[in-house]
């Protein structure tokens, strides 16, 4: 007997679609978020706005895409504030829209100012910051 059951990448789709339509993104599709996936990069977002009011989150990225609009899967601790950095895996569907997928990581108003001084610290070659040092600034935004 075969069980038909939904994939991975299906239960993915369901989960990602209202964020996608949050920002405002194309719907996506299996063969359009395989794509994406590979894009997928660990990024640090400083939030602008307030994150308790419904509708996607404005954000800026310090070293990369710059103000983005964001939706996340999950929802944000409380002390994502403006001001705060959120950290996450970061999925791109669209020009200036991001979803951030499972739990992300925040680094509170108050922490922001050493968080930066982290991120200044940090080299990279053009283009491959985030790659490069996603995992050291989710730990310290972790540890923060």
């Amino acid at each position: 007997m075969t069980v038909v059951g939904v994939s991975s990448l299906d239960r993915l789709l369901a989960e990602l679609a209202p964020a996608v339509e949050l920002v405002g993104g194309a719907p996506l599709t299996r063969e359009r978020l395989r794509v994406l996936l590979g894009r997928v990069e660990l990024r640090a977002w400083q939030l602008e706005g307030d994150s308790s009011a419904p509708g996607p989150l404005a954000g800026r990225c310090p070293l990369g895409s710059g103000r983005a609009l964001l939706a996340s899967t999950r929802a944000l601790p409380d002390r994502a504030a403006s001001g705060a950095y959120v950290v996450a895996r970061s999925l791109p569907v669209g020009p200036g829209r991001w979803v951030l997928l499972g739990r992300p990581s925040v680094v509170g108003a108050g922490g922001a100012s050493r968080f930066e001084q982290l991120l200044r610290s940090l080299r990279a070659p053009p283009g491959e910051f985030w790659r490069v040092h996603g995992g050291v600034l989710a730990h310290a935004a972790r540890a923060a």
